[in-house]
């Protein structure tokens, strides 16, 4: 009886250290998220670390080589209590098959090339990701009639080429967009299969809001107005300007790209015309 009383009082114990234990780390955990969230400085070098950024350019990647495929047939839902939550851009369904339509086997053209090492040296990013950003922004700009750089220059000033960035009042994505304001928009594209955090979703419906609120305004720069809420708050904190400002500089990095190729490419038909003189 002395034993089995013993015995009760050890494990009474080990229970507490466990349980002290796990309070001590839920603590943990919560002290750490909470120094993460209201510093800026913390946040940003979390972010920006290697371990995040090689999850970035995998999530991104996953356009363009097709390895979202296999995830998206497993993750098709069956039941009401597995359904997407499309509304709010929560899904597990965040890229689409009929949105992975990035080309992997076409490469960045030389002006393309320019800006995308802009703009991974600007932001911090992965080359590979912004890569991706930049084709899809070429592609989503044929498509919806949209200037690309007007696109990219709003993905940079909105989210810093984070394609999970979220706001306080609930704009998500590269272009920062409202689900809950343009879900018709986000209908339109993919009917009840949705997501506001899947990057092409995200800038084909932005693209789409630029675009109208230009044939609105009837100016880029109102639009941007528009976009960044100036028409409620009558307030723009110089967004049009910032928009506009990099804008400028993408299309100067692009001109720059395609100078030095055709460059190169003469340089290379004058030698071989000196090598076909010379034999």
């Amino acid at each position: 009886m002395h034993n089995k009383l013993k015995q009760s009082a050890l494990l009474g114990k080990v229970r507490n250290v466990a349980a002290g234990i796990g309070f001590m780390s839920v603590v943990a955990i919560t002290t750490a998220a909470g120094a993460i969230t209201l510093n800026p400085d913390l946040r940003e070098a979390v972010f920006f670390s290697e371990p995040v950024q090689a999850l970035f350019a995998k999530q991104i990647d996953m356009l363009s080589d097709g390895s979202a495929n296999a995830e998206m047939t497993q993750t098709n839902v069956s039941s009401p209590s597995e359904s997407t939550d499309v509304g709010n851009g929560l899904g597990r369904n965040l890229v689409p098959i009929k949105f992975n339509a990035i080309d992997p086997s076409r490469p960045l053209s030389a002006g393309q090339r320019q800006i995308a090492q802009y703009l991974a040296k600007r932001y911090r990013v992965s080359q590979d990701a912004v890569e991706s950003i930049v084709k899809l922004a070429y592609k989503v700009g044929r498509d919806e009639k949209i200037d690309p750089t007007l696109i990219l220059a709003i993905v940079g000033v909105e989210s810093s080429y984070n394609p999970f960035a979220a706001s306080s009042v609930g704009a998500k994505g590269l272009m920062q967009v409202m689900p809950k304001i343009h879900k018709d928009k986000f209908e339109e594209l993919s009917p009840g299969d949705w997501s506001a955090l899947n990057p092409e979703m995200n800038m084909r419906v932005g693209a789409q809001i630029i675009k109208e609120y230009t044939r609105r305004t009837g100016s880029v720069k109102s639009a941007l107005r528009w976009y960044v809420g100036a028409a409620v708050s009558g307030s723009d904190g110089g967004y049009p300007e910032k928009v506009l400002g990099l804008k400028a500089i993408l299309d100067a990095r692009f001109k720059q790209g395609r100078l030095v190729a055709q460059s190169r490419s003469s340089d290379k038909v004058s030698a071989a015309e000196l090598k076909s003189r010379d034999s």
